[in-house]
């Protein structure tokens, strides 16, 4: 059965402090998602010629993992202050429409840029 209360949360980390264990538990996730994977992979492809050498690929990585470290710690220190916390709370569903709305037009740019790119390429 899986454990419940305050602490369910963090009940497979044993001797790692909380932090550590979140951030395990948050690494492993996003590694293991397939839409990160592309992404990251979408990302790296053109970085990565024919002629570079394999570091570059370990240091990409590392790039990746430490600017995606780096700014989920900024957002988590930015959602601490109560009045970020509280004016989110009170315009959580227009803030994420809104999101929804600029992510849903970055995705029919792509698909519209890619579809002229498959059109020009195929004629």
């Amino acid at each position: 059965m899986w454990p419940r209360g305050r602490n369910a949360f963090l009940a497979g980390c044993g001797d790692i402090s909380p932090a550590s264990c979140i951030y395990r538990d948050s690494l492993v996730t996003n590694l293991m998602n397939p839409k990160a994977t592309f992404f990251f992979v979408a990302l790296s492809a053109p970085l990565l010629e024919k002629n570079h050498d394999p570091s570059d690929a370990l240091f990409i990585c590392f790039l990746i993992v430490a600017t995606g470290t780096a700014g989920w710690i900024l957002w988590a220190l930015v959602f601490r202050w109560q009045p970020i916390r509280s004016f989110y709370g009170r315009y959580a569903g227009i803030l994420d429409g809104i999101l929804s709305l600029v992510l849903a037009g970055f995705g029919f740019s792509m698909l519209y840029s890619f579809g002229r790119m498959a059109v020009e390429n195929f004629s």
